[in-house]
């Protein structure tokens, strides 16, 4: 059944109409038989009812309403034979056909009364003209009463089963691109509505056939084993379609639910493209369009955050994160580590860029494992250099010992590469390091700016400035002129925790420095550094 309704979903759509209508007729007739026919009518009237009144109704109301049916449907098919084979299809059209959809089940409500309502006037007003006006109040009332009950017990059972088919086996195909709940122009039914539709389906209407029989019963009319079988059928058929109104509405918001379950278990453990792919109009149609936009964000949120975290480094984006307004601007002493390729640009001459990229992003990643190892903030890449921070953002007592650790790590990495770019007939690479200590402006900097909507945005960056920063890069200059390649100041020297092997320079003067500085060249590394130990071992050789 369920490949059939696939396969042909629109005569799907008008068997389960008919079907569901036939069986409401079944219980018409029956409730009519015991409660009217057996009661109230009598002879001339009871063969006008089963060979006139019957028969002529349904003959004609039956075919109205299907043809009514078929001609709000078959724009629809027409569509959907155009978005099978892939045609264009102009956006308004699409629309209109979108909207018609999601009005069926409402407009199958309104149908479904058209073909019922009129025979509580039809069969008093034929019954009692043709066959004679005896008890004609009682005949008109009751059968008023019986298309009510039949009406609510057909149309609730009809809606449901109709809405279901639909959402399964026609929505995919025309909301490919699109929402139902986002479609304008549509008669939406209420969860309190349809709350009200189930309660009277399921719960109202088999008390009240089984009520009216009772109150029908009067011995001269009916026998007790009549009423007894009359209650028996009515309970039995209201009970079975009630029953099964509720097995439908249950049955899809337990598979809403279960759908809802998995993907929010699947977005608790970060899987953020988890989505519901059920499409629905109604407000369970609306939170599950919801929870895939919370989804999607949660999505470009992490994406953001990843991104944000190249930019400026894990530590740094956790720091701005959970902060609200930020890293603060405060002075702290930090170490600073400045790391520059010798002759970079005139070994880029004539170089295809995509090479150079390539080399540069090779160092850059040895530069950059080099740091975080050793607890360093990676603060900016300087064309062909690098600047790097010890404590901050993160404070270590013992940030003069962790910049030398991962320069002299840095420099056995640049080992491994130079190896590596031999192999592959190219030249090594030479880098001079500079490291200073002091006291430095660090936390994020920024401007503000009104963009052309007259909107305000600003650009923050994290970074250290002052002359501590300035005075390390001067330092790292001159290990142009005193190959180091680690040169580190006698402030640095002075913050060490653990000693290493330092050769004096002397005091030189930098650009900007009012009095010399004592200038240190680093003689011996640091094969490990944490916060509470450093082990030495001898220098790699000097490039």
């Amino acid at each position: 059944m369920t490949r059939f309704a696939q396969r042909r979903p629109f005569l799907t759509l008008y068997l389960l109409a008919i079907l569901s209508n036939v069986g409401g007729s079944a219980f018409s007739f029956i409730y009519n038989y015991f409660v009217i026919v057996k009661r109230y009518l009598n002879d001339e009237q009871t063969h006008i009812f089963w060979n006139v009144a019957g028969p002529v109704y349904n003959v004609a109301a039956y075919p109205f309403c299907l043809a009514l049916m078929i001609y709000f449907v078959h724009p629809l098919l027409r569509c959907r034979r155009a978005l099978l084979a892939g045609q264009p299809i102009p956006p308004e059209q699409l629309t209109a056909c979108q909207r018609r959809l999601l009005n069926l089940p409402a407009l199958q409500v309104a149908l479904n009364f058209l073909g019922w309502i009129p025979g509580a006037l039809f069969f008093p007003l034929v019954i009692t003209t043709l066959g004679g006006a005896t008890q004609a109040f009682a005949i008109w009332c009751q059968f008023g009463i019986s298309f009510a009950v039949s009406a609510i017990f057909t149309t609730a059972q009809t809606f449901f089963l109709i809405e279901g088919h639909l959402m399964a086996n026609l929505y995919p195909d025309f909301f490919r691109d699109s929402r139902p709940a986002d479609i304008q122009g549509v008669l939406r039914i209420p969860l309190m509505t349809r709350l009200l539709v189930l309660w009277l389906g399921v719960a109202v209407m088999p008390m009240v056939s089984v009520l009216l029989i009772a109150l029908s019963f009067r011995p001269a009319h009916m026998k007790h084993f009549e009423m007894a079988a009359a209650t028996l059928a009515v309970a039995v058929l209201g009970i079975s379609v009630g029953g099964f109104i509720f097995f439908m509405v249950g049955r899809d918001l337990h598979r809403w639910l279960q759908r809802h379950r998995t993907a929010t278990a699947e977005v608790a453990h970060e899987n953020f493209d988890a989505r519901i792919p059920e499409k629905r109009p109604d407000e369970w149609g609306l939170l599950t369009d919801r929870f895939n936009d919370m989804a999607e964000a949660l999505g470009r949120a992490r994406t953001m955050r990843e991104t944000f975290g190249q930019f400026v480094g894990p530590e740094v984006r956790d720091e701005v994160i959970d902060r609200l307004h930020g890293l603060e601007v405060e002075v702290r002493e930090i170490t600073v580590l400045f790391a520059d390729i010798r002759g970079f640009t005139r070994r880029c001459v004539g170089e295809k860029p995509e090479r150079v990229r390539h080399l540069l992003n090779r160092f850059f990643t040895l530069a950059l494992c080099a740091v975080r190892d050793k607890g360093g903030q990676f603060n900016k890449f300087l064309g062909d250099g690098v600047m790097a921070l010890f404590g901050a953002p993160q404070h270590h007592d013992n940030h003069a010992d962790l910049a030398i650790a991962a320069a002299q790590d840095m420099l056995v990495r640049l080992d491994e590469l130079n190896v590596e770019l031999e192999k592959e007939g190219q030249a090594p690479l030479h880098v001079g390091i500079g490291i200073h200590t002091g006291p430095a402006l660090v936390g994020c900097f920024g401007a503000t700016f009104i963009d052309g909507q007259g909107r305000e945005h600003m650009r923050r960056e994290y970074t250290a400035i002052g002359e501590t920063v300035n005075f390390t890069q001067r330092i790292e200059q001159l290990t142009k002129e005193f190959p180091g390649p680690i040169l580190i100041s006698d402030r640095t020297r002075a913050r060490l925790r653990n000693p290493i092997g330092l050769e004096d320079l002397g005091a030189k003067y930098l650009p900007g420095s009012q009095e010399p500085m004592i200038v240190h060249r680093v003689i011996a590394d640091i094969l490990d550094n944490t916060p509470d130990t450093v082990r030495m071992r001898k220098a790699p050789r000097e490039m």
